[in-house]
């Protein structure tokens, strides 16, 4: 097993954050492996943008607090999982402060735990809530105390095999048809091509994702902007051009998604991008 490590060059030196390639034969569960270290004497503020997506984080260090906007925080035990991510997620590594994160892809999620997530805008619970016995906990200490990262990696890889359950065929519908147009279709599209109802779709959108076509139609939107102005050389933001492009009315329609996501303005996320944690879907 092979995988590529890349560091953020941009963090400082005590700081460390770097994204795992997922081996090929797991990338129909996981998008990607994050893993962050705090060995500086002063405590990390990071933000996650929304990714639709569920996380499982493992707290192998310190002290990391977590916060959604206008909620209040917690503190992360030993493990946690929380998804799907439709809004930012505020987190602080302390001084000594250690994480690994596994990213859940499409349905990954419901095929580890067998649990819907149609009922949660935003879900956290400790896995053992999930599993119902403390199987996880022998798994935490492995990591903990294995110092390589590659070898953190293939052993939450290992662990997770035994668990995994075959597709069904809903889901393997919904994400067939989207993975062949390398985007999400509306559900009228999905409907006419499967020969499903249009409830039934939607209701498989929600059980084995977490979110509705709408949803993830809004959040393309805003993420397309969010990359336009991230990977732009521009002195000058053309603001109009990149509202038009990205499928907005106007730019105060951009700003309103902007302040949904993140609660921030697009010029003070412009500001403030270099503390973003910003994850392709």
């Amino acid at each position: 097993m092979t995988m590529i490590v890349e560091p953020d060059t941009n963090e400082p030196t005590e700081y460390i954050s770097v994204s795992v390639k997922v081996p090929e034969e797991f990338g129909d569960l996981f998008t990607h492996f994050y893993y962050a270290a705090n060995h500086g004497q002063e405590p990390v503020h990071k933000k996650l943008v929304p990714m639709f997506r569920t996380i499982m984080v493992f707290n192998l260090g310190s002290q990391i607090n977590g916060a959604f906007e206008d909620e209040l925080p917690f503190d992360l035990p030993d493990s946690l999982i929380i998804g799907p991510l439709k809004k930012s997620l505020q987190y602080t590594l302390h001084p000594g402060a250690e994480m690994l994160v596994a990213n859940f892809k499409w349905d990954a999620f419901y095929r580890f735990f067998g649990q819907s997530l149609q009922s949660f805008s935003t879900f956290i619970a400790e896995p053992r809530a999930l599993t119902g016995d403390e199987c996880f906990t022998p798994l935490w200490l492995k990591l903990k105390g294995t110092p390589a990262l590659e070898d953190k990696v293939k052993h939450l890889l290992d662990f997770s095999l035994p668990y995994l359950r075959a597709r069904e065929e809903a889901s393997a519908r919904i994400i067939g048809l989207n993975v062949a147009t390398d985007t999400f279709n509306p559900v009228k599209k999905i409907a006419a091509e499967s020969g499903y109802s249009e409830r039934s779709v939607q209701l498989s959108y929600k059980k084995y994702l977490g979110f509705s076509d709408k949803e993830v139609t809004r959040y393309q939107r805003f993420m397309k902007a969010v990359e336009l102005l991230m990977s732009s050389t521009e002195i000058k933001t053309d603001w109009f051009e990149i509202a038009e492009s990205c499928g907005y009315y106007d730019q105060s329609h951009m700003i309103h998604d902007f302040k949904h996501y993140l609660h921030l303005s697009p010029t003070q996320f412009l500001k403030l991008q270099e503390n973003m944690c910003v994850s392709a879907w």
